[in-house]
């Protein structure tokens, strides 16, 4: 007969023992839940809470069980039609304040949550969700970097008074310009290069004029499409966070499309409405030239203006063009920069941002991720 040592029994007990602990939550199953969090992006806290269970408990809903994970609120029904009937009902008494996704949440006692036990996190394949595959217009970031680069020229040759009589896209890669005198096409090349000296420039000289054409290399278009598409994974993962999901997978699949997998989500068209709300942050000068309360009165803005109304309220005039654009090519880093046109930025799909003026050039600056 074989005979252990005591401490091995023990170890072994100790072992199994704490094994039976953490898988326990899992015996407890889910319930239907809904998950909110605040349309400002703050935090919740215990007011905004009881105001969200007041809205519940003036219309007869009970609330199994709430809590708070992170910056959102967890409630948990007994059934779903308690679930639909309180996302329908916060959805009318706060309207606008909250985002509200349907999700599945532990019925574990309290106590298990406080000491940080979890249930096991299963994916599509056992738990259900949603599975959404994106396509990413790369085709259109390039041709928006080309857009940029015409403006840009632009600004340059006039600065640089050199005559042109058209600059435009030629294909998907190029930007052609086209001279009035072909005594300037050296000149122009000089500049262009003197902008940026890892230009691809083809030069030529037709009859009394000339034209310069600028292409991209394979490797400048690459960098263009994969900034846009990990632009748009950035910008998908906020979203994603806002549902409240747990252990997501944002991923890129291919040349040009994204996957997203929402384990455990059951309302399709809310995740879809979230993911798929568009995001533009674009900085463009006041029009304090013309009154904005008579463009509002008449119901028709100045030439060259356009009527807004303000966040907290109150029409303001704003310039139709677009005041600045991104220049650099790489995800992470500053891509807020002031052009020689003096005060461009525009800035698509960009996941977080912030523009203002800086007092000492008055000119533009900002940040972007």
């Amino acid at each position: 007969m074989h005979s252990y040592p005591a401490w091995r029994v023990w170890l072994v007990a100790i072992v199994v023992l704490m094994a039976l602990v953490l898988a326990l939550p899992n015996v407890f199953g889910e319930g239907p839940a809904l998950q909110l969090s605040r349309d400002d992006r703050a935090a919740f806290n215990e007011q905004s809470q009881a105001a969200v269970t007041a809205v519940l408990s003036s219309k007869g809903i009970p609330v199994e069980a709430a809590h708070l994970e992170g910056d959102r609120l967890v409630l948990r029904f007994e059934s779903i039609d308690q679930q639909l009937a309180a996302r329908e009902a916060i959805q009318q008494g706060a309207p606008g304040e909250y985002l509200v996704a349907l999700s599945q949440s532990p019925r574990m006692p309290a106590w298990m949550r406080a000491v940080g036990l979890q249930p096991m996190s299963l994916g599509l394949d056992l738990r259900g969700g949603v599975y959404f595959l994106y396509e990413v217009d790369v085709a259109g970031a390039v041709k928006q970097l080309l857009a940029s680069m015409e403006r840009d020229y632009r600004t340059l040759l006039r600065d640089e008074r050199i005559p042109f009589s058209a600059i435009e896209a030629e294909g998907a890669d190029a930007v052609r310009i086209t001279l009035r005198s072909g005594e300037d096409v050296d000149r122009a090349e000089a500049a262009l290069r003197k902008l940026d000296a890892t230009l691809t420039i083809d030069s030529r000289r037709e009859g009394e004029g000339g034209t310069v054409t600028v292409r991209l290399t394979p490797d400048q278009v690459k960098q263009r499409q994969d900034f846009a598409i990990q632009q748009n994974i950035t910008t998908l993962r906020n979203r994603v966070d806002e549902l409240g999901v747990t252990e997501p997978i944002v991923a890129r699949q291919g040349v040009d499309r994204i996957t997203v997998q929402l384990p455990g989500v059951s309302d399709p068209n809310e995740a879809l409405r979230v993911l798929g709300a568009t995001a533009t942050l674009e900085f463009r000068l006041v029009d304090d030239q013309n009154d904005a309360l008579e463009a509002e009165r008449t119901g028709r803005a100045p030439l060259g203006s356009r009527l807004y109304q303000r966040r907290e309220g109150g029409p303001v005039l704003l310039k139709r063009e677009i005041a600045c654009e991104p220049m650099s090519p790489k995800h992470g880093e500053p891509i807020w920069v002031v052009s020689g046109a003096g005060d461009w930025i525009d800035v698509e799909d960009i996941a977080d941002g912030w523009v203002e003026i800086d007092p000492k050039t008055l000119r533009p600056v900002g940040d972007a991720s």
